[in-house]
């Protein structure tokens, strides 16, 4: 064939010039690759739609994309897998593919609570996952209703999680474990230790008693100050904390009532930590259960957990005017709404001296 521009003798399969670089007519556009017998098939639908691209196999639809490549993606993931067999898993086999990757992420303890939540779905075990719904997932919950709210609500984490992975990878469209109903979270006044228990705690003396009050004193966790080093300290404040990015390496003041137990441990320190002197129980949960707990005993101290004591600080700095910010600071919170919502515990007397400045301006300006 010749050039339809220039003439020059050119390849017949030629779709442009080699002299001229002018397109050649004639020359049909390259077709798209077909894909192998057995794998599928991806088309689009005709209108203006969202999700125009369909992806389908063996007469089954897997579902609806907007971009080609989302569709062939989803082809791809069912490659060499018998599409009736996935397509038609129980509520068991879903969670076994599911558990296989999510329990790389989670330790034994969460494994072992989300097994003891897979076990409350027994009915539902040999059910299609794709054929259950809303009201399949409640009548299940609707058993347990009389059981605490954070353990209904970790039975339906795992539905709904279980769901979203089928959603993944197309064995259901929608994720129905999303509206089941939990009981409503009852929020709990929280514990502090009233000033006679404080006092109590100063005039007992202990080691034990001591701890006690270098937590009153600064609103620690209990973890972070047993994890404290003797490096940290340094008379007034402490570098430390734990548990979040904005918790990690904070610098908490310690109150002036807290700074002689401070530096009682650090004097008797014999190892890094600033608790390696103490003579009693160094890992938490033992000392909470052989040390700390028989202490409120002994001074008829309503039992409260350790982290009373940072409930306590907090309404302490509240009631005493301390900026939020520094406050959510000092506590180690990203957002003071968790300083607020949860450790803040707030008397009538505080709240009627809040708006004292407030009347007193009104009654002013009404003179």
């Amino acid at each position: 064939m010749n050039c339809i521009r220039c003439g020059k003798e050119l390849p017949d399969d030629a779709r442009y010039c080699l002299y001229c670089g002018k397109r050649q007519n004639g020359t049909a556009p390259r077709k798209a690759l077909k894909r192998a017998n057995g794998t599928g098939t991806v088309y689009r639908l005709q209108g203006r739609r969202s999700r125009p691209w369909v992806a389908a196999k063996g007469k089954v639809i897997i579902g609806y994309y907007a971009k080609k490549t989302e569709a062939l993606e989803a082809l791809e993931r069912l490659t060499g897998k018998d599409l009736t067999e996935r397509y038609n898993m129980t509520f068991a086999e879903v969670y076994e593919d599911w558990k296989a990757e999510h329990y790389k992420e989670i330790g034994v303890k969460g494994q072992e609570s989300y097994e003891r939540a897979y076990d409350v779905f027994e009915t539902l075990h040999n059910k299609k996952f794709r054929d259950l719904r809303t009201p399949d997932f409640q009548a299940v919950l609707d058993g347990h209703m009389s059981k605490s709210q954070s353990t209904v609500s970790k039975y339906k984490q795992l539905i709904t999680q279980m769901s979203q992975w089928a959603i993944r990878e197309e064995i259901c469209t929608t994720n129905f474990a999303r509206f089941v109903r939990v009981p409503e979270r009852k929020k709990a006044e929280k514990e502090i230790f009233t000033e006679a228990e404080i006092r109590k705690l100063e005039k007992d003396g202990s080691e034990t008693a001591r701890i006690v009050l270098m937590l009153l004193a600064t609103g620690m966790r209990i973890g972070e100050l047993f994890s404290l080093e003797l490096s940290a300290y340094h008379e007034t404040y402490v570098v430390g904390g734990s548990k979040t990015e904005a918790g990690r390496h904070r610098i908490i003041p310690i109150r002036q009532e807290g700074r002689p137990h401070f530096a009682y441990f650090a004097q008797h320190a014999t190892g890094p930590l600033l608790l390696s002197g103490y003579t009693g129980n160094k890992v938490v949960e033992n000392f909470r259960d052989r040390d700390y707990y028989p202490l409120l005993k002994k001074l008829k101290i309503k039992k409260k957990s350790p982290h009373a004591t940072r409930h306590t600080y907090t309404s302490r700095a509240v009631k005493e005017g301390l900026a939020p910010e520094i406050l959510q600071k000092i506590l180690g919170h990203a957002d003071y709404s968790t300083t607020a919502n949860v450790y803040t515990h707030i008397d009538a007397e505080t709240l009627v001296k809040a708006v004292e400045p407030v009347r007193k301006v009104l009654v002013t300006e009404k003179d």
